[in-house]
């Protein structure tokens, strides 16, 4: 494992602090609003909306922690109803601003800007919890990559098949690779800081390193266009 028991321990204690806790709920946030955004495009009813919103908050989660089980249930959707709330917030205030939007906006550059921070900020967010997730439950070091990646697109996934669409991150844009090299990233930085304990603070700055990496590397996935590389013969 890259940290040992004081290390282990800090990252429970982080869980609890307020302004870490705040850490989980934006990433819950943004993937929401990017869920929301998608839907108000197609100009889904209420309830598709609401789908929508809800999948890429928490689907990646909800599909991890049914993997791994254990401590992770009853899951935290049920536990916790704080991210509901966030969806049911995000929904509400997203419906009666969307009102005020007219179509044609809602294809221009600045709302597809909007969008690809949200997905960002998520991505970011939700590749550094799902490798502490996996961390805390003592599942070998190479499932933290994993862990990573579905929790950052189970819920995406999920959501562009209920959507009638292929999931994106299938043709060749990188999206749950930055999540596990991002992953990779935290447990070397993490292995490394382990040789300092009991100092806690090259943990905290670990994380906040590796989700300031992918954070940037998604933006220029976007902005540059890069693909990943495909099976078969080039076309």
């Amino acid at each position: 494992m890259p940290l040992g028991p004081e290390g282990r321990s800090h990252i429970q204690r982080l869980a609890q602090v307020r302004r870490y806790r705040h850490f989980d709920l934006i990433g819950t946030a943004a993937f929401a609003l990017a869920g929301f955004l998608r839907a108000l495009q197609r100009r889904y009813d209420l309830w598709g909306t609401f789908v929508l919103t809800l999948l890429p908050a928490v689907g990646g989660g909800v599909i991890r922690d049914l993997l791994i089980g254990g401590d992770r249930l009853p899951l935290g959707l049920f536990r916790e109803p704080v991210y509901l709330v966030i969806v049911l917030m995000v929904l509400l205030l997203g419906t009666v601003l969307s009102n005020l939007i007219s179509p044609s906006r809602l294809a221009s550059p600045v709302w597809g800007a909007v969008f690809t921070v949200c997905d960002s900020i998520g991505l970011a967010t939700f590749a550094v919890i799902g490798t502490r997730v996996a961390l805390l439950a003592q599942l070998d070091w190479w499932w933290l990559p994993l862990s990573a990646a579905l929790t950052c697109s189970g819920g995406g996934v999920i959501m562009d098949v209920v959507s009638g669409r292929e999931p994106r991150s299938f043709q060749g844009e990188p999206y749950e690779e930055l999540a596990i090299l991002g992953s990779l990233v935290l447990i070397l930085l993490w292995s490394f800081a382990g040789r300092f304990e009991p100092l806690t603070w090259p943990i905290t700055a670990a994380m906040g390193c590796t989700w300031w990496l992918v954070f940037l590397l998604r933006l220029l996935v976007v902005r540059f266009g890069w693909r990943s590389w495909r099976l078969g013969p080039a076309r």
